[in-house]
């Protein structure tokens, strides 16, 4: 069965409260008119499938845990936040700061992404097809980063756990505190698994990994450059 609800005459409070009240009715939930409103499928747990027809805006699945969530447009920023568990497939592109702090779960981005991916990740896993901006995986602690393009500079800055995989030549740099090493045998086959799941043709050996330096870590003091400016007469 499906069910469809119209944003346009729900706020974000009882979309999710009707949201909720779904879960487990092994009904298809189908968000329409949603217009990239922010804070969808928020604080959901429980086993519910929902489909948003368009694009999302900030927040989407933050805090979610269970619910397998196809968004056909995009997603804004912070999309997956402290996500615990569940899926969000997201069919076009997603803002920056993707997945910040995520617990559990998946999340599926077959376009790109901007800055900042996997913030703070604990765990869990998040797959961009496109490419990524700068910083993806800045303080890292756990789970796995998976890049099939293009990836930015400072990607893993200041990781302490976790394994961001990418394709060999697409890093245009790495942040401090960070290695590249080949892919083991048990890699390999995870990312044979993953694509196979999520029906992404790549081949496994075309990827190295980002993986944190063992021992401890150290960090460069940022100092900025002021340059002096003349005096600007009281008079003018």
């Amino acid at each position: 069965m499906v069910q469809e609800l119209d944003l346009e005459r729900l706020d974000e409070r009882e979309l999710n409260q009707r949201l909720q009240a779904l879960v487990g009715s092994a009904e298809q939930v189908v968000l329409r008119n949603t217009h990239a409103r922010h804070n969808i499928a928020v604080n959901i747990h429980g086993a519910l499938d929902v489909v948003v027809q368009g694009s999302a805006g900030f927040y989407c699945c933050g805090f979610m845990n269970g619910p397998n969530v196809l968004v056909t447009g995009n997603v804004g920023w912070y999309a997956a936040d402290n996500m615990l568990g569940g899926k969000l497939i997201v069919q076009n592109n997603a803002g920056s700061n993707l997945a910040p702090s995520m617990i559990g779960g998946t999340v599926l981005v077959r376009g790109s992404a901007g800055s900042r991916v996997g913030y703070g990740l604990k765990g869990g896993t998040v797959i961009v097809c496109g490419s990524v901006g700068m910083l993806t995986g800045q303080q890292m602690l756990g789970g796995r980063i998976v890049l099939l393009n293009a990836v930015g500079t400072n990607t893993g800055e200041s990781m302490y756990g976790g394994v961001i995989f990418f394709r060999r030549g697409a890093l245009a740099g790495a942040g401090s505190n960070v290695r590249v090493r080949a892919p083991e045998q048990t890699d390999l086959e995870a990312l044979e698994w993953l694509f196979a799941e999520n029906n992404i043709r790549a081949d496994p050996r075309e990827f190295e990994c980002l993986v944190p330096r063992t021992g401890k870590q150290s960090f460069h003091i940022f100092k900025p450059q002021f340059e002096k400016r003349e005096q600007v007469s009281e008079h003018l």
